[in-house]
């Protein structure tokens, strides 16, 4: 799998870079604003190669998040990888998670070529995933929490409280957010 690729920039188009590595064009698809890019600046990118029976494809995320969420959209049935892409370019990661938070398949259904339908089978599908990664990172807090003395109650009321305020974070950020605040 190529996880990642770094290197300059040699042209930009519309949804899409060339990054020369080490010798190698390679074009890349990203959700990002053209304008952020210019020929000649670094860029480190966290990549998922797509090998279908229409071509390979190379797709491109700054954070490690927004790749994660790639692969979780690109799940859904009938929902592609250039869908998927086009998800996030229209919201981007937060505005995907407010939606999924709020069970809110309109401001996806707004984005070019997302029907009602396919914005709700979205929602559907992801928000279960959304929901489980966030128990999973509150298991892993609790855990921590409960190594440092917390009882399994106590935990869970600080985690909750913290979550409440920030969704996104990791179960490092959960515990630190906690000990902070205690």
């Amino acid at each position: 799998m190529l996880e990642s690729i770094k290197g300059k920039i040699l042209k930009k188009m519309e949804g899409r870079i060339t990054v020369d590595v080490n010798g190698f064009g390679l074009m890349v698809n990203t959700p990002l604003k053209n304008d952020s890019f210019n020929p000649g600046d670094e860029i480190f990118l966290h990549t998922y190669l797509s090998i279908t029976k229409n071509g390979v494809e190379l797709y491109g995320f700054k954070e490690h998040e927004g790749r994660e969420l790639f692969k979780t959209i690109i799940k859904v049935p009938n929902v592609g990888p250039k869908t998927a892409l086009s998800i996030i370019s229209g919201l981007g990661v937060p505005g995907i998670k407010k939606a999924l938070s709020n069970n809110d398949p309109e401001p996806i259904s707004r984005v070019k070529g997302i029907g009602s339908k396919t914005a709700k089978r979205i929602i559907l599908e992801l928000k279960d995933s959304l929901q489980l990664t966030i128990r999973k990172k509150g298991d892993e807090a609790r855990k921590a929490l409960m190594k440092l003395g917390f009882l399994s109650e106590e935990a869970n009321r600080c985690i909750e409280r913290v979550l409440k305020e920030k969704e996104d974070l990791s179960s490092n950020e959960i515990v630190e957010r906690v000990l902070k605040g205690t």
